[in-house]
């Protein structure tokens, strides 16, 4: 790197070199976490990065949020809904949001996270508002199959981003700001769709409107995305060209090569082999057994508890804050307790309190207290699970399977709660309370048997590491989590 183009932590720099010369990084050059620039970019990528992608996790919230929230103001019984029908509709999404996931993904590393996200928030802002306009269950089966294509590459597209813009130290902390984005949906969506369904117009049913103003809000959160998100730290507007180099040597120093390396079959094949991602991964599918609850069910759970439509959605927002408060204390879980590991086994067990809690009792207090505490547990887990998986990420490769494959378990967990909160079961719901409490134990076993196999590798590592003497430079970067000196984050 020459004189000139060195990177200036003086902070003073000619205007014309933010323009006509690329941010540049120095592998060998350490950069001190600890650093006041360092520290200020990153607070700026926060500002912008995270925050475009929290309030997009926001919207999808509510939108998914929707359904179970138009069902108490009349949805069922408007389309002629009997039996289980509802429960189709409600998981009919995730045969498409799960096939159309990959290519999503891929479609987002050839056009780009900025132009790719917010299409895609766009159309599915678009086909929630067609929803208001559903005379019957097949016109939503069709509204709901579209919708989950079209959500497919938000949640993955979004971890990808972050592992691209942020070192490995950082990635579970905004993962779980990330996900908190779901309960903070459960707060305002609640009270926001109690408040639409008072409108008087005759044009359409109150129903209606939730899916016709909380869509068109989405439409309009998608083309504000386009104008402030960036691909990468370089195609930041917003971040200096001292701030861009500071972040590409950080992420250089971590072994992330800012996500710039091709995404190579042979290498997404050895992934695919990897265990250790699956385990990881079923965190977040059993976590989204309670997440899934909360945003779907707790307001039908509530109105089979005595209280009007208008106050059961009102009263979401009680669970939604407990699962907001958990998911943000969940970035600070792994300190706490010194590990995920730890951390989530300390999440299951709130799920198993409250679980029993819903099953042994009919009083009305003590069960939305449990739902409070299922929800503080469940958003706990949906921030350490995906967290600890995308920390143990060392390249592009496996950070866009491991995003993908965490994400299309997530949604296996949400296609399966689909159905375990039927009619025939109200009012107390024991089949649904019986699976979150399964989906508690399960956790516990696939964490456990995710730290065992950390503690292998990393002991493995130790005592014989890859010689990459003999290894070209490109070989050695190829390497991702196989490097003699990347370790598993326990």
């Amino acid at each position: 790197m020459s004189k000139e183009e060195r990177l200036d932590y003086s902070g003073s720099s000619d205007a014309s070199d933010h323009i006509s010369k690329p941010a540049e990084f120095d592998p060998n050059n350490s950069v001190d976490p600890s650093d006041k620039k360092l520290k200020w970019a990153f607070r700026k990528v926060d500002a912008t990065l995270l925050f475009i992608l929290f309030l997009s996790n926001v919207l999808n919230s509510m939108d998914r949020a929707n359904l179970g929230l138009t069902k108490v103001a009349g949805l069922e019984k408007d389309t002629g809904m009997k039996g289980s029908d509802f429960n189709v509709v409600a998981c009919i999404m995730y045969p498409t949001y799960l096939l159309f996931m990959l290519p999503s993904n891929l479609a987002l590393r050839k056009f780009g996270a900025r132009f790719w996200l917010s299409l895609i928030t766009v159309l599915w802002g678009a086909i929630n508002m067609c929803m208001a306009f559903a005379n019957n269950r097949t016109d939503l089966i069709l509204c709901r199959l579209f919708l989950g294509a079209a959500e497919s590459g938000a949640t993955p597209g979004a971890l990808m981003l972050i592992t691209l813009w942020y070192p490995r130290r950082m990635v579970t902390s905004r993962i779980a700001l990330f996900y908190s984005a779901f309960a903070a949906g459960a707060i305002i969506g609640g009270p926001i769709a109690a408040g639409i369904i008072k409108l008087d117009n005759p044009r359409f049913k109150p129903w209606e409107w939730v899916f016709f103003i909380d869509g068109l809000a989405t439409v309009g959160f998608g083309l504000i995305m386009f104008i402030f998100l960036a691909d990468y730290p370089d195609k930041s507007w917003i971040l200096t060209r001292n701030e861009k180099a500071v972040i590409n040597e950080c992420m250089a120093r971590d072994q992330v090569d800012g996500g710039r390396r091709p995404v190579t079959y042979r290498k997404l094949l050895h992934h695919a082999r990897d265990p250790l991602i699956y385990t990881q991964g079923l965190v977040l599918f059993t976590a989204n057994f309670g997440v899934n609850t909360i945003l779907t069910f707790s307001a039908i759970i509530v109105k089979n508890m005595g209280f009007s439509s208008s106050a059961s959605q009102a009263m979401q927002a009680l669970p939604g804050l407990c699962g907001f408060a958990g998911c943000l204390l969940s970035r600070y879980y792994p300190k706490w307790f010194g590990s995920h590991y730890r951390s989530i086994l300390f999440c299951a067990s709130w799920l198993i309190i409250a679980s029993a809690i819903l099953m042994g009792t009919t009083n009305n207090g003590a069960r939305i207290f449990a739902l409070c505490i299922l929800s503080f547990g469940a958003f706990g887990n949906v921030g350490m699970g995906p967290g600890w998986l995308m920390s143990n990420v060392g390249g592009p490769t496996r950070g866009a399977f491991a995003g993908a494959m965490n994400v299309i378990l997530g949604g296996l967990g949400g296609l399966c709660t689909s159905f375990i909160y039927r009619n025939k079961d109200q009012p107390r719901y024991f089949f649904g309370h019986g699976m979150n409490l399964f989906a508690a134990l399960l956790a516990i076993v696939t964490a456990s048997i995710s730290a065992y196999i950390i503690h292998i590798r990393n002991k493995r590592k130790d005592s014989h590491p890859i010689d990459i003497s003999n290894m070209t430079e490109e070989e050695v970067k190829d390497l991702e989590t196989d490097h003699p000196d990347f370790r598993y984050v326990y």
